[in-house]
């Protein structure tokens, strides 16, 4: 059951649009309402803040070809960069603090929405773990690992594990 409060609101979208979106919200088995409250969540909660800060869309292809050339020491280095200075302003950005909710929240969108594979997360015995699946290979785990530990040092000054095969990573740390 969903908890949320929900809203009635009417407007006109061009008949292309309209067709396509029916087509899509069947294929995907969810009713058009659901599929509509889904792509302007996803307007509301990360474009327009993407957008503003300047966000560059990639293929998770073109993404690995990149990794596949640069050298480890490099990867460490940019990944290191993204989690501690990028990926602190647009938290600042978007929710205006830094605490373990806005850099949960964020490291949740940056998966859902940015397209580094999928995450889950648990918060359980006063310890968060964050498992990633992904399809960036080695490196791109390499490249996870090191943003999601220096945004978790940088922002909440906290220490973490990370686990990780070529395509898994795992990251605990207590807030």
């Amino acid at each position: 059951m969903n908890s949320k409060k929900t809203s009635s609101i009417t407007f006109r979208i061009d008949d292309s649009y309209g067709d396509i979106l029916r087509k899509v919200a069947e294929k995907e088995g969810m009713s058009l309402n659901t599929l509509a409250n889904k792509i302007f969540g996803q307007y509301v909660e990360y474009d327009i803040f993407s957008t503003k800060f300047g966000m560059l869309k990639i293929s998770t292809d073109t993404f690995r070809r990149i990794l596949s050339k640069i050298s480890d020491q490099d990867i460490i280095d940019l990944a290191t960069r993204a989690g501690s200075q990028e990926a602190k302003e647009f938290i600042l950005f978007k929710w205006k603090e830094l605490n373990t909710d806005s850099v949960t929240d964020f490291i949740l969108l940056l998966f859902e929405y940015c397209g580094y594979g999928r995450c889950h997360m648990d918060r359980k015995e006063g310890k968060i773990a964050i498992s990633v699946h992904h399809d960036l290979k080695e490196k791109g785990s390499l490249y996870l690992e090191h943003l999601l530990t220096s945004l978790i040092q940088t922002t909440l000054k906290k220490s973490s594990t990370v686990d990780s095969t070529e395509d898994v990573l795992t990251l605990r740390f207590q807030p």
